[in-house]
């Protein structure tokens, strides 16, 4: 490739995704000094207020980068032993529990014996990420937001990167909807929207590249801008989740004992917990939002809260389906409201608030992926590219992104090999993506998004089995009866209290809501 370039790979953003891109490009022998990864937190990781889960191994390919990396990154807390999904509703829990030794990593069990999952505070994670790839040799530049990118033949300064994210003044509805920069010359618009990428553009400042990768993460702004996603696609509310979370310290002790997890050795970090659940906890406030708001009448607050274990923290939140929150509702008081729940509450007890933050999510799936990954000179991989998975029960992301970054860098490699950095060569990207595990699990599950918009699960279903398991466990003196003529006498009772309930419980949406679950 071009020598007159100041980098061979530009990367955008050093979370997941492009640090694990840095490091495969130099496991395929791109020298590090010919790699810069830019990241808008400083240090890295600083604006990362992601604090999950991540799942498998995919870092293991990268341990002569990252040597060690389950023990000595600082950012990883405690491996995933102890799985919950719960039921929650203002009443009642209905959890489902499992403690797998399997997990442990240690051997002698029938399952396969290997640790699978970690719980990360991805400030401290990517920054030891970031720190390794600079002792390897890449060029890293925390602190850094990008907007702009350097097109060919294009004088950055003839337009305003912000008129590529502005609707128009003028713009219309639906297809009629066009950017500000829709009313630029052409020739401006058409270099914005079909010209080589070369490059970034950071305070006035070109610095070029042959290859450019996108990895800023969800709800990026380039993909909008740079016409890899439509206007209308980008804009939708659908498919994005409003997570809050805080993270509560309790001290490593307390943790270890009030969790039941293991504390540690110089073989394996400490064990710990990861919960999600489904929310039926908000009926006040729907109903005191549909009285102040008249327009959102109906509108049911679609939430799943989840708590993580760490060393000495809890990371606890709560994610709301942006489509399905009320006017007048507000996050905090729905987080405020999961904590206070009597299933989660004692878990807090002697906890003091440490982090508050909040940030969009994505829970793309195969409907919002943008509408292309490649073009001249780039390409999109992690969030950004829309590879998230989650069906409720487990939420994955971080394994695909650094899988996509992964096979981006392979690809990346033989195209600056062979000279050719065209959306065509680099599109075997895109190809190898379609051929992997990643698209694989979306595109089996891709009826998962919808299952999950479906409001029973966050109205009806909770309470239901809340109800059902109390009904078949308890003694109170009552004649006993079969688990299916309770579940027949439950949902007449439920029905019959409740006109929401009465069509959501109809036979026809249980077996819609049946032929959905099924496929999870």
């Amino acid at each position: 490739m071009s020598e007159d370039v100041d980098f061979d790979v530009i990367i955008i953003g050093c979370g997941m995704a492009g640090m694990s891109c840095a490091a495969q490009l130099l496991k395929e022998g791109i020298e590090g000094d010919r790699i810069l990864v830019v990241d808008r937190g400083e240090p890295v990781g600083a604006k990362n207020m992601s604090g999950g889960i991540l799942w498998g191994r995919e870092l293991d390919e990268l341990e002569d980068i990252f040597p060690n990396w389950e023990m000595d990154n600082p950012g990883i807390e405690r491996y995933i032993n102890h799985k919950k999904i719960g039921f929650l509703s203002s009443e009642d829990a209905f959890i489902l529990e499992g403690k797998f030794a399997s997990w442990d990593g240690i051997g002698e069990t029938k399952e396969p014996s290997m640790r699978t999952g970690w719980s990360v505070l991805r400030a401290k994670t990517d920054s030891w990420f970031a720190e390794k790839l600079e002792e390897a040799g890449v060029f890293i530049m925390p602190g850094i937001k990008i907007d702009q990118l350097h097109i060919d033949g294009l004088d950055h300064s003839s337009y305003d990167p912000q008129d590529l994210t502005t609707p128009s003044e003028d713009s219309g509805k639906g297809k009629s909807q066009k950017w500000k920069i829709d009313n630029a010359d052409s020739e401006i618009i058409d270099a914005i929207r079909k010209g080589r990428i070369s490059g970034i553009v950071q305070d006035g400042e070109i610095m070029t590249s042959n290859v450019v990768v996108i990895a800023e993460g969800s709800n990026s702004v380039l993909t909008r801008a740079y016409a890899f996603d439509s206007m209308i696609h980008s804009q939708d509310k659908h498919g994005m989740l409003l997570g809050v979370k805080e993270v509560i310290h309790l001290g490593e002790d307390v943790i270890n004992n009030r969790f039941g997890c293991f504390p540690g050795d110089e073989e394996r970090p400490p064990s710990g917990l990861a919960m999600e659940g489904a929310l039926a906890i908000y009926d006040d406030m729907a109903n005191k939002a549909w009285e102040e708001y008249p327009d959102s009448a109906g509108m049911i607050p679609r939430a799943g809260g989840w708590l993580y274990t760490n060393k000495d923290t809890l990371s606890i939140g709560v994610v709301i389906q942006l489509d399905s929150l009320p006017q007048g509702i507000h996050t905090y008081d729905m987080l405020a409201a999961y904590k206070a729940h009597p299933a989660i509450s004692p878990l807090l007890e002697g906890g003091e608030v440490v982090e508050y933050g909040g940030h969009l999510v994505p829970e793309y799936g195969l409907d919002r992926m943008p509408n292309k990954l490649v073009r001249d000179g780039a390409v999109i991989i992690g969030d950004a590219a829309g590879l998230v998975y989650s069906n409720g029960a487990v939420i994955q992301g971080q394994n695909y992104s650094i899988h996509s970054g992964k096979l981006a860098a392979k690809v990346i490699a033989k195209c600056l090999t062979k000279g050719d950095c065209s959306a065509s060569a680099l599109g075997q990207y895109k190809k190898d993506l379609d051929a992997s595990y990643v698209m694989r699990d979306l595109k089996r599950f891709k009826t998962t998004a919808k299952f999950l918009s479906d409001d029973a699960n966050y109205t009806w279903v909770p309470k239901f089995m809340g109800t059902m398991f109390n009904r078949v466990v308890r003694e109170i003196g009552e004649e006993k009866i079969s688990v299916e003529k309770q579940a027949l006498r439950l949902r007449k009772e439920m029905r019959r209290s409740d006109r929401k309930t009465k069509k959501g419980m109809g036979l026809f949406n249980l077996i819609r809501l049946g032929l959905m679950g099924r496929k999870l």
